[in-house]
């Protein structure tokens, strides 16, 4: 399938004029998207803005493989995380006119939510240092099925009012969760009296003139032109649709066109001013002095030494790229209709070194390789309590890794007494024998610490058997010893094999892969289970004690 260019009378002219189609870079990006390209398969589209005008806008691939219509960039895309921004972008202005401060304690607006040890704020909530739970997580745990179980916003706030517990205190970490921009447009809601959708559409978009963006809080909406998505299956790609209808976390439908007004947006404040453009920016702060890299739904970051905004969305059948360049009203915005058919955050640099490689830097050269050498005595399997995740500090071919999983991440030379993982800016550090500090690409830290790897005996993994209850999820768990192995069963979804890390310490070998922690009373015996889902911690199950039998009563013989 051939790229489809769009010509000099494109709708997007508002915001600069295309290239000539002749534009040898033309050649180039195409030939980054060539996967993509193809009248049997999903595809991508993309702008790039250079210095505010419209450089490239084109489409790859197929917004409808059995209709056999093509992406364009006027195709409309959900673009799942993508959305935080224009959400948080709208809590902005409200707080700019004085209708509500992003400090404001979020129970002044969502009074249904528990009261916790400290005040989690609006603020809190739009750069993932709140502690809430993630909506979808919960909603995993609880059995629900993605992608099958529509989800509405009520139900996010039935499930949100019964979560007593927090991931940590509000402010002392980050950690990505959906839940707080679901609440933040709630709160718009009850500030306003209009939906996210009603209010994003008056103070944003027709005024940026965004004209095929909207938060689709419908999902039985008919939208001309939407992209249908894709999950490639054993036999050939998939249809794959999100089954929502809840908004601010996600679920914004916009164009590449559109989003190159945006570009013009963050570089100049068209709405709200410069002002709110840098309100949008201030990155979080927690409360150890840490500098978060993450800002209100949006990353503050680099690339190639140009100061950058971005985030990326993931949904099922769908992901997305947004590359902002502050500094020079330039960007790029990738979006596919494909989850796993493409990485839109690589072709979206790849799209920035062809066309705005004059206000890049050069390359940066990789750092060295640790060598096995420098780890030497502290490899083994290390336990972080507050991810309540495990990874391993191996050596590969004579050189360090970091292995989560199945995969490996070598580490390089950081300086400092740092090893970065990959290229960065993710780091360990090391704090004494058996102990590193791991520090996120976001920038808050945790520690891991060297522990010893158990395997249960059969005895042992019987005497977990049992059934275990989450009121908070209003869910039941069954966990079955059969010989040498732990069995998960939970409703509407298949046994999972609980495959033990090391003491009491568990992780689920398909879908979610939750850990599991056995808790013990002071005799030793098992009362409950904490389970980890990443964006979930320590949620509890407590072990329901089976009630013994009655004994039948004989009836009395007359006498």
């Amino acid at each position: 399938m051939r790229a489809v260019v769009v010509g000099a009378l494109v709708a997007c002219s508002a915001v600069g004029t295309l290239v000539a189609q002749g534009d040898p870079r033309a050649t180039r990006l195409d030939a980054i998207f060539a996967a993509q390209q193809g009248v049997d398969r999903p595809g991508c589209a993309v702008t790039v803005v250079d210095r505010g005008t419209v450089a490239a806008a084109r489409g790859y691939g197929m917004s409808d493989i059995a209709q056999g219509l093509a992406i364009t960039p006027r195709s409309i895309f959900h673009v799942a995380s993508v959305s935080k921004q224009f959400t948080a972008m709208s809590l902005v202005l409200l707080d700019r006119a004085g209708r509500l401060s992003l400090e404001d304690d979020i129970r002044k607006y969502v009074p249904e939510l528990p009261s916790y040890s400290r005040p989690i704020t609006i603020r809190h909530l739009l750069n993932h240092t709140s502690g809430m739970r993630d909506q979808w997580n919960l909603l995993i745990t609880a059995g629900w099925r993605l992608g099958d179980d529509l989800v509405s916003e009520q139900d996010v706030m039935d499930i949100l009012p019964r979560q007593h517990g927090l991931n940590f205190a509000p402010g002392t970490d980050w950690l990505y969760s959906n839940s707080g921009f679901t609440l933040g447009a709630v709160i718009v809601k009850r500030v306003t009296g209009q939906s996210l959708r009603e209010f994003a559409d008056s103070a944003l978009f027709r005024p940026l003139g965004m004209r095929d963006t909207h938060f689709h809080d419908d999902n039985h909406m008919i939208v001309p032109g939407r992209t249908r998505g894709y999950t490639r299956g054993p036999n050939g790609w998939l249809e794959t649709v999100p089954n929502y209808s809840t908004v601010g976390a996600t679920s914004l439908f916009t164009t590449v066109e559109d989003l190159a007004r945006w570009h013009a947006q963050l570089a100049e404040g068209r709405v709200g001013g410069r002002e709110a453009i840098a309100a949008l920016a201030r990155r979080g702060v927690l409360t150890t002095g840490d500098t978060l890299a993450y800002a209100l739904g949006i990353v503050v970051g680099t690339y190639r030494g140009a100061p950058t905004l971005a985030h990326s969305g993931g949904d099922p059948g769908y992901s997305s790229y947004l590359l902002n360049f502050p500094q020079t009203g330039s960007g790029v915005a990738v979006l596919c209709n494909t989850s796993g058919g493409a990485n839109p955050t690589r072709l979206a640099e790849q799209a920035a070194d062809i066309y705005l490689a004059d206000q890049l830097g050069a390359e940066p050269a990789l750092p060295a390789r640790v060598a096995a050498a420098s780890v030497a005595g502290r490899e083994g399997l290390y336990w972080s309590d507050s991810l309540e995740s495990s990874a391993r500090l191996a050596v590969d071919s004579g050189f360090a890794v970091w292995r989560v999983g199945p995969g490996a991440t070598p580490l390089r030379e950081g300086g400092a007494g740092r090893w970065l993982l990959g290229a960065g800016p993710a780091s360990l550090s090391t704090l004494g024998e058996g102990t590193v500090r791991y520090r996120s690409g976001m920038g808050e830290p945790s520690i891991f610490r060297r522990v010893e790897e158990a395997t249960p005996s059969a005895a042992e993994l019987a005497a977990l058997a049992g059934r275990y209850r989450s009121d908070e999820l209003e869910v039941t768990w069954e966990l079955r010893a059969t010989g040498d192995s732990l069995m998960l069963h939970r409703r509407k979804f298949p046994p999972t094999r609980l495959a033990p890390i090391f003491r009491d310490r568990f992780q689920a070998t398909s879908g979610t892969g939750f850990v599991v922690q056995v808790q013990r009373d002071a005799r030793g015996r098992a009362t409950g289970i904490t389970v980890g889902s990443g964006r979930v911690r320590r949620m509890l199950f407590l072990r329901e004690v089976p009630v013994a039998p009655v004994p039948p009563t004989r009836p009395r013989r007359p006498s």
